[in-house]
């Protein structure tokens, strides 16, 4: 997805759509993110003099391996920013995030790249079910917990509890 300037200047004070799909090979040196599926491009260049107003809709399904069982998943993402370039900007000043500087062509590989790894989540499963057990401990809800910890009392403590029974029946 690379426009030149010459073919972008044509079309000055007017919007440009593009409806395309990639191939992106190798998105990241992450170990969880296998490939990715499928992945369509949309969006609209509005061409100002020396600033170009891209609008893009990524949609894309990436192939990882799931957080809890390691299994192979599809991450479905959908994916909307306005990336803004312009001439008059260099790469050493300080820029917004969504603003680059453009030289010769315009180039939306890297921003749609960049796109889709900052939106990948960190951990995903399709898992709905609770970690489980291990030695010694189990997973248990708040609920639980509460219930449990209001039945039971230490065996040690039953003394002390008395103890403090009896004295509040004097305070009364």
């Amino acid at each position: 997805m690379k426009w030149t300037l010459a073919q972008l200047r044509k079309f000055h004070d007017e919007v440009i759509k593009f409806d395309d799909d990639l191939k992106i090979e190798n998105l990241t040196d992450r170990k969880d993110i296998l490939s990715v599926e499928r992945l369509n491009v949309k969006g609209e260049i509005f061409v100002r003099s020396r600033q170009f107003n891209v609008q893009i809709y990524i949609d894309t399904i990436i192939n990882m391996l799931d957080s809890r069982t390691s299994e192979d998943i599809q991450v479905p993402l959908q994916i909307e920013s306005l990336e803004i370039f312009d001439e008059t900007v260099h790469e050493d000043d300080d820029l917004d995030e969504n603003v680059h500087p453009v030289i010769h062509t315009l180039d939306l590989e890297p921003v749609i790249r960049e796109l889709i790894i900052v939106n990948l989540p960190t951990a995903y499963t399709t898992s709905d079910e609770p970690l489980g057990s291990g030695k010694d401990w189990e997973v248990i809800d708040e609920d639980e917990f509460a219930h449990e910890s209001e039945e039971k009392t230490d065996p040690r403590l039953e003394k002390l509890k008395a103890l403090l029974d009896s004295d509040e029946e004097k305070e009364d």
